[in-house]
């Protein structure tokens, strides 16, 4: 197109000047001055043209960088949201083991006070059982110490019959 132009603009000059050697100084001047008008007119558009056209992309520009402006802070705000959630999620979970450990640690106190409980029952009837021994004949004293060494004998007898046959395995398995 621009190079239609210019050879619509050369074949005006040309007739122009054609014309121009026909006429007066005068009449010359004029024409000159006609095409003078319609160049700096020309420029003037093409120009106007720039100008917008420069517009039109520093627009396009803006609108670009503000719709990048935008998704970047919808981005941000969405990294932000899954980091709140996250902190919440963390948040609940040591919320949830504190309160498992704080349970164990009441369970843990309940067994050992029910343990201390009972040891205090046995030394009480241990002591009752002694008054009563020292206070029965020293014949009843006599044979109750007799049962209970009678009774440890078994137990220890049952203990080493349990971990002698355990031996022949290991030195088998050997």
């Amino acid at each position: 197109m621009k190079k239609k132009r210019k050879k619509k603009i050369k074949r005006r000059t040309k007739k122009f000047k054609k014309k121009s050697r026909k006429f007066s100084k005068e009449k010359k001047l004029k024409i000159r001055g006609k095409i003078k008008k319609r160049k700096s007119k020309k420029k003037l558009i093409q120009l106007e043209k720039t100008r917008r056209l420069e517009e039109k992309k520093i627009k396009k520009e803006k609108q670009e960088r503000e719709k990048q402006d935008r998704i970047y802070k919808k981005r941000v705000e969405k990294a932000k949201q899954e980091r709140l959630a996250q902190l919440e999620k963390a948040r609940k979970l040591e919320e949830k083991r504190q309160q498992e450990e704080k349970q164990e640690r009441e369970r843990l106190d309940r067994i050992y006070k029910e343990r201390i409980a009972k040891q205090e029952e046995q030394k009480l009837k241990e002591k009752e059982e002694r008054k009563l021994m020292e206070e029965s004949s020293p014949n009843q004293r006599i044979e109750e110490e007799r049962r209970q060494k009678e009774e440890e004998e078994q137990k220890l007898k049952e203990q080493e019959k349990l971990a002698t046959p355990n031996q022949p395995e290991e030195e088998k398995k050997e």
